[in-house]
């Protein structure tokens, strides 16, 4: 009787061990979807940026946006303030861009998340005095760190921190 006992709380004790496994993956499935799109946040601001599409690049922003680049003190706060921004220094100064955004890590909890990447962007800056673009491209690459929230049913990003790491100009 008692190897029965024994053999009885051996089998319940892996089974609970099963279920909390189980338990997890469920979760992380279940999580799946908004992992997706929040990853999906960093590579569709590259994309909308190169291409030039500054009312995609505005949509994935939220109302309250607030956008920091600390080495050129730059602190944006709403959608308003960062169109004006990006109007002239996302979109305005360069003829080509080319961005990559790479190993994007977030953290989601419940209707919030975290995120980083690593970004190069090359671009071909406007020569202000005569309005044509550079032969030679520009560099910079760095991280972003990324604060994001569901809202109305889809992600958006609340807070980027942009920390750049090397910035090379353009030689003219």
């Amino acid at each position: 009787m008692e190897d029965l006992k024994s053999t009885l709380n051996r089998l319940v004790k892996s089974l609970e061990r099963d279920v909390k496994g189980l338990e997890a993956k469920v979760e992380a499935l279940m999580k799946l979807p908004d992992r997706m799109e929040v990853e999906r946040l960093p590579t569709t601001l590259a994309w909308s940026m190169d291409s030039g599409d500054m009312e995609l690049w505005l949509s994935l922003w939220s109302e309250d946006v607030h956008y920091v680049v600390p080495q050129y003190d730059i602190d944006i706060r709403g959608k308003a303030a960062l169109k004006e921004f990006a109007a002239i220094a996302v979109f305005g100064l360069e003829a080509r861009r080319f961005s990559a955004i790479t190993n994007i890590a977030v953290d989601i909890k419940g209707s919030t998340a975290t995120g980083k990447d690593y970004y190069i962007h090359y671009g071909y800056p406007i020569n202000p005095e005569t309005g044509k673009p550079s032969e030679e491209r520009a560099v910079s690459e760095g991280q972003h760190f990324y604060e994001f929230a569901k809202l109305d049913g889809g992600w958006k990003i609340t807070r980027v921190e942009v920390h750049l790491n090397r910035r090379q100009e353009a030689v003219r």
